[in-house]
């Protein structure tokens, strides 16, 4: 059972990681508009700050 906790939690981190880098991709897109860049830009750095709150289970209450 521990591996297979292990193995559902790698498999958050990397979705979450690559979901991380199409946002980064996203923003640097010169077709979006400037409200739409500042969107993702605040949306990126409430999911990047997630990691320096320490790590639960990956999700936060709010």
């Amino acid at each position: 059972m521990a591996y297979r906790e292990a193995l559902v939690g790698s498999m958050e981190e990397f979705i979450h990681y690559a979901n991380l880098i199409i946002v980064k991709r996203q923003v640097a897109d010169p077709s979006i508009t400037d409200e739409q860049r500042r969107m993702l830009a605040r949306l990126l750095a409430l999911e990047e700050a997630k990691r320096f709150h320490g790590k639960d289970d990956g999700h936060t209450e709010r």
